[in-house]
């Protein structure tokens, strides 16, 4: 009768450090997985504070805050047109010397920040600073007729066009 009690004391003591074990791997699966995490918080944290903000804002790219100011301009004359948008298109690849395509997914993007926003000449200043500071004066000094043939397309400048144009060279040192 010992022997039996010495078999299922044995058992039962390998039972226990076998669930034990069962248990440590849980933990440590646990903490691996929120060590995971903390390492990704910068990224989500980076991630939700973009997708909080407008869509303006997150822009960083010079070429891609020149193409907004492109777009701008003519949106405050009212709708752009198909001829209008492949116009500055080719403007925008002759300036940033890139090829049609590039500028075509360029302009797509420049059109979408535009139709997000109610009044493109608030964004003037934001998007003149992000050029100057990435591409320097000789970049604005080089934007400033492109923008004036992007309001002169449209059939008589508007006022607008006529403020987003002078904020701009105010913005940019050529006025």
């Amino acid at each position: 009768m010992h022997i039996v009690m010495a078999i299922l004391g044995v058992l039962g003591t390998a039972a226990f450090i076998l669930w034990r074990i069962h248990i440590a791997s849980q933990a440590a699966r646990n903490l691996a997985d929120l060590a995971g995490e903390a390492a990704n918080l910068p990224r989500k944290m980076r991630f939700r504070s973009k997708a909080n903000r407008r869509a303006v804002e997150t822009i960083d790219d010079p070429r891609e805050a020149a193409a907004v100011l492109i777009f701008g301009v003519a949106a405050c004359a009212g709708p752009i047109t198909e001829a209008d948008r492949a116009a500055m298109t080719h403007d925008m690849a002759r300036l940033f010397e890139i090829s049609e395509a590039d500028a075509t997914e360029l302009a797509a993007r420049a059109a979408w920040h535009v139709g997000g926003m109610v009044d493109p000449l608030n964004a003037v200043n934001r998007l003149t600073d992000i050029v100057a500071e990435n591409a320097g004066n000789e970049a604005l000094s080089s934007l400033s007729p492109v923008l004036q043939a992007s309001a002169d397309r449209t059939e008589m400048q508007s006022a607008d066009q006529s403020a987003f144009i002078a904020k701009f060279r105010r913005r940019a040192g050529l006025a």
